[in-house]
This record gives C-alpha cells, structure tokens and sequence, in this order.
C-alpha cells in the first residue's frame, strides 16, 4: 500500500470517527481518549512497515489478518505461484497464516539462493513449542547450522547410525515391524 492510499484510508476513519467525539457524556471521556491513541498507533505501526515510501519486504498479495493468504490458495500451488510471479514478479512474499514466506518463483534465481544464501536458509525457526521440548532448540532437528549442529551431527552418525549400531539392533527392528504389522 503506498502513502496515499493509507493517507486516504486515515483521512475516512477521521471523517466517521468524528461522531465519537460529539457525544457529550464525561464519563466515556477516557474511553474516548484510549480508542484514539490505539487508532493513532494503528496508523503508526501501518507506516513503519514502508520505509522512503518501498516496502522492505517483497511485492505480494494481502491476505486476512489471521489466517493471511491461506484461503485464497488453490490445490494446485504450482499454478496459484505462476500466475502471481507474473503479477508481483519472481520474487513475491505472502503471508500463510501467522508465518511470512518468500517465495522464489524462477530456476536461476532458485540456483542463487540455493548457492550463494544456503547458510542462511538452513537455519530453522522453531516454534515455542519446539523450543521447549528441546530445551531451547539444542537437538539436532531444530538447532540452528552452525558449529553445535555440525558436532551433533558427526556424533549422531558415528554412534547412532554405525554398521555396528545398526547390525546389533537388527533383530529388535525386525521383531518391533513383525510386530506392528499383526
């Protein structure tokens, strides 16, 4: 949204919010006064996601406040992504429920970001139930790429999936599928 149309949007809920202050009741004075300020912050808060009159973020399509762009997806997402590629372009944002998402829509940009921006990328970003299940996301599924994560990894694969490991717990698996499979 740039500033005008947001400008228009504030200079409406002035024209109709004006009512509100022709009552004359004092007891309703300070709910007046806090409805206010919460619509002034609104409007404050709506402007700061616009720096120099761009946004930070990528072009892409507004969706509802909670659920963001979710229902307005089809089944077939692959098509649903081209044919916003070709309105917002090969790189659009959308927000899919509470969690903004980046979508790159092009190979050669997809190659760039696999490449040059992988360490990045492939850190996660846990939810707080994540977080507290794993005490602060310090396994090995949901630690961020770096240095614990490499050491975690290495001691994963030498001690839990050795030939060793894996040959001695042959007959447990084996029996746990039978098992299962009744």
């Amino acid at each position: 949204m740039n500033s005008d149309f947001k400008d228009k949007i504030f200079l409406t809920m002035i024209n109709y919010w004006s009512w509100w202050w022709e009552v004359d009741n004092e007891r309703d004075e300070l709910s007046r006064t806090i409805l206010t300020i919460l619509v002034l912050l609104w409007y404050k808060w709506t402007i700061s996601f616009t720096h120099n009159g761009r946004s930070r973020f990528p072009p892409g399509p507004y969706g509802l406040l909670v659920f963001g762009y979710l229902p307005f997806l089809s089944h077939n997402l692959h098509e649903r992504f081209t044919e916003m590629a070709y309105t917002y372009g090969p790189i659009f944002s959308l927000n899919l429920g509470s969690k903004f998402h980046v979508v790159v829509n092009s190979m050669d940009l997809a190659k760039v970001v696999a490449l040059d921006l992988d360490q990045t990328l492939a850190n996660r970003s846990p939810t707080v139930t994540e977080l507290t299940i794993t005490y602060g996301a310090l396994d090995i599924a949901w630690s961020n790429n770096n240095a614990h994560w490499c050491n975690m990894r290495k001691l994963l694969v030498s001690q839990v999936l050795s030939n060793a490991n894996l040959d001695a717990s042959q007959g447990f698996r084996t029996s746990e599928v039978r098992k299962n499979n009744k």
